[in-house]
């Protein structure tokens, strides 16, 4: 407010109004924009950028969901037991990268997280959510993530529930698909997990994003009545 109105009243007379120092109101108005008011004035510009590219039918709960999860969950097999990691995208709930391997190892996750940035659009940075689990806390994916401007973010020590959205896609698959199979070979139980992420999920969720684009459309559109 002092900055707003120096050019209207004496700024000392407004410190001593506010119960402020001039040296402390000096100080401020001189100071660098820290990290965090830099990283909202970045945040603001695409935001603004999102709404006038979807012509105002992107709001703010959609741009908020557009964040990143990824875990690692194990399907048994009679030949052993076989790991899957997916990378999701919290906003349209689609499985844009997997892994599987009969080893959870770091080289795992880097490929889901490959496979995701793969199709990724213009390369924007995107918050990659995990566990703290060795795999997303080794220096290889740490490295990954910074090469390719993902942001990482862990859950709290304890808190596994912050990864919630990631756990509740597990238990989907395996009450959808995996409780229904008995997998002989690792090899079988690969080709049951990708008919069920890339022929059975993905498709659905890619028919429930489109529902709601136009229904958001819908919203736009010139009424009866009113024109």
């Amino acid at each position: 407010m002092i900055r707003r109105c120096r050019n209207e009243y004496p700024v000392r007379l407004m410190c001593r109004c506010l119960q402020v120092s001039p040296s402390g109101y000096y100080a401020w108005d001189g100071r660098i924009p820290s990290l965090r008011a830099q990283e909202h004035v970045r945040l603001l510009s695409r935001i603004r950028e999102i709404h006038e590219d979807s012509r105002g039918v992107i709001g703010a709960p959609r741009m908020y969901e557009g964040k990143w999860v990824t875990n690692i969950t194990k399907i048994a097999t009679q030949e052993g037991k076989l790991f899957l990691c997916v990378v999701l995208d919290l906003y349209s709930k689609l499985v844009i990268g997997w892994s599987m391997h009969h080893r959870q190892d770091r080289h795992m996750v880097i490929r889901a997280a490959e496979m995701a940035v793969w199709q990724r659009q213009r390369g924007w940075s995107v918050i990659l959510h995990s566990d703290r689990g060795c795999q997303f806390v080794s220096g290889d994916y740490q490295r990954f993530l910074s090469r390719n401007t993902l942001i990482c973010s862990m859950s709290a020590v304890g808190h596994c529930g912050d990864n919630a959205a990631c756990e509740g896609f597990f238990g989907m698959l395996k009450r959808e698909r995996v409780s229904h199979q008995l997998y002989r070979t690792l090899d079988e139980a690969r080709a049951d997990l990708f008919d069920y992420i890339e022929r059975f999920h993905n498709p659905r969720m890619r028919r429930r994003v489109v529902k709601q684009d136009k229904k958001f459309s819908a919203l736009l559109k010139p009424s009866v009545e009113t024109g």
